[in-house]
């Protein structure tokens, strides 16, 4: 009994797995059905405006962390709504340490985000955003 209890649990779990692939693969067509804008930030007092935006979240939040500057500023549109998400690679300071993370804002919907990164590229950026803080706040 104990060797049809055993597979029926590998099977169980098999199951399960399989409906989380399946699960992700519906969210990122989904995601993908969607039609982008997106641009790279460069202006100064841009860049500047968004990692206030950032700054003033993470205190709201009740953070002591403190975003030193950011790279890689990135603003994504959906196309047909009026709402715009930004995000960028950051370098936050609390105390001592220094680290460098993903965050995005939708501030039109309240949506704000961070999280570590282990990578630091415009497209990590992007895949983030739309992941966290897609505009339109979906």
């Amino acid at each position: 009994m104990s060797g049809r209890s055993g597979f029926v649990f590998l099977l169980v779990a098999l199951l399960a797995s399989c409906v989380s692939v399946v699960s992700a693969g519906e969210a990122e067509m989904t995601l993908s059905q969607h039609s982008f804008g997106i641009r790279y930030v460069t202006d100064r007092k841009q860049i500047n405006y968004v990692v206030d935006q950032f700054r003033g979240q993470l205190e709201r939040l009740g953070s002591n962390a403190g975003v030193i500057a950011c790279d890689n500023v990135t603003e994504l549109t959906e196309t047909g709504i009026k709402d715009s998400s930004f995000g960028a690679v950051c370098t936050v300071q609390n105390g001592d340490n220094r680290l460098n993370v993903l965050m995005c804002d939708d501030s039109l919907a309240g949506k704000f985000t961070w999280g570590e990164s282990g990578s630091l590229t415009r497209e990590d950026v992007l895949r983030f955003i739309k992941r966290n803080c897609p505009p339109g706040g979906k």
